[in-house]
């Protein structure tokens, strides 16, 4: 017999999306991270379909940047399920459950803003990050910066960077043809400087497709001129996303210079999977998810001129775009793999739980070089 899996909940912080397996199964959609790990310990995730509406609450929480309600619901069902671990996919809702968790139960948070100066001052007043067992971050740059910041004991810190289908982001045989430079996605971009490097390139036909189905809000390109050569599209479904990739013969990720060091890393992940070539901003957290020069072209950011150059190389050279396509999906698969991604997540869990449960007044030792 096989080692008994702990009675593990897994928390996702997004609204419940109807007949999401269904679609994945299908290959309508890429694998969810949570959907894996809940069918891996035999259990139903939850999300904020298990939160009761209250105006002024939601209004805090998006004030804070906190799943209140959601984490209160958790630490009610672990008590009464008796849940031993719970995995929470976001410091969002993993915050406010470190206060509220019963001690013995095992925490495993992943941080997909662990840079936060906001968020940093929080955990070190509340001493937080000593009621968790393991913290991940998306990068190893931000991972190190926590584990400075935070005092936490390296092994309990980890690296983790997240994974990408590559079954369903995949190149296709006969497929459509390039014609197009395109930039996607919502979270944390710089429209204005990639709106900028593309006029610089009127010849070169470019689609902006500005949204996403994890945050709203303002793309940064309402109060630019597109210039004639950029077709604007606000929103793309997922199961559209691959002809998009497969229409771009370079894919632009432009990220503003925030603490949030590894947005557009889902971007990266996608379009090099696709087999096409990357031009993005030079991030902490972001360069991890390529290789500079073989998988993709860094730019420093905010520079209009650099961007529009490392565009104009790729365009005017479609051999080395080409090859960098290649290089690129080899590099999703060999490293950033949904099933190694897995492996490393349920590896933790049990690492978890085999550990000493984690004394709240520990960190004492000194800060971590």
């Amino acid at each position: 017999m096989g080692k008994r899996l702990p009675k593990t909940l897994v928390v996702a912080t997004n609204p419940p999306v109807p007949e999401l397996a269904a679609t994945v199964s299908a290959g309508k959609h890429p694998r969810v991270d949570y959907l894996e790990l809940a069918a891996h310990f035999r259990r139903q995730h939850v999300d904020y379909g298990i939160v009761r509406p209250q105006r002024l609450v939601q209004h805090l929480e998006q004030m804070l940047r906190m799943d209140l309600r959601l984490a209160a619901r958790v630490a009610w069902l672990v008590r009464r399920e008796g849940y031993e671990a719970v995995v929470s996919l976001s410091e969002r809702v993993g915050i406010p459950l470190a206060l509220l968790l019963p001690r013995a139960v095992r925490h495993l948070v992943i941080f997909h803003h662990g840079m936060s100066a906001q968020k940093l001052r929080l955990i070190r007043a509340l001493k937080l990050q000593y009621h968790w067992d393991v913290t991940v971050a998306i990068s190893q740059a931000e991972a190190k910066g926590m584990q400075r910041a935070l005092n936490i004991e390296p092994q309990r810190m980890i690296a983790l960077h997240t994974p990408v289908d590559t079954s369903f982001y995949r190149p296709a045989i006969g497929a459509t043809t390039a014609t197009v430079v395109q930039s996607l996605g919502l979270s944390h971009r710089d429209y204005p400087t990639f709106i900028q490097a593309m006029r610089r390139l009127p010849h070169i036909p470019c689609h902006l497709r500005v949204g996403s189905s994890w945050v709203s809000g303002a793309g940064g390109h309402e109060r630019e001129q597109l210039p004639a050569n950029i077709s604007l599209e606000l929103f793309v479904p997922i199961d559209q996303l691959r002809l998009c990739y497969l229409q771009s013969r370079i894919v632009v990720v432009p990220i503003r210079p925030t603490t949030q060091w590894s947005a557009g890393c889902t971007s990266v992940q996608a379009a090099q999977a696709m087999g096409r070539p990357v031009v993005a901003t030079r991030r902490p957290g972001l360069a991890e998810y390529v290789i500079e020069n073989e998988t993709a072209l860094l730019v420093e950011p905010g520079n209009a001129e650099q961007m529009a150059a490392a565009i104009a190389t790729l365009w005017d050279n479609p051999q080395r775009a080409e090859q960098m396509g290649r290089a690129g999906r080899a590099l999703m698969n060999e490293r950033f793999a949904f099933d190694q991604w897995m492996q490393h997540m349920t590896g933790l869990v049990e690492w978890m739980m085999d550990c000493p449960i984690r004394a709240v007044n520990a960190g004492k030792t000194g800060s971590v070089a």
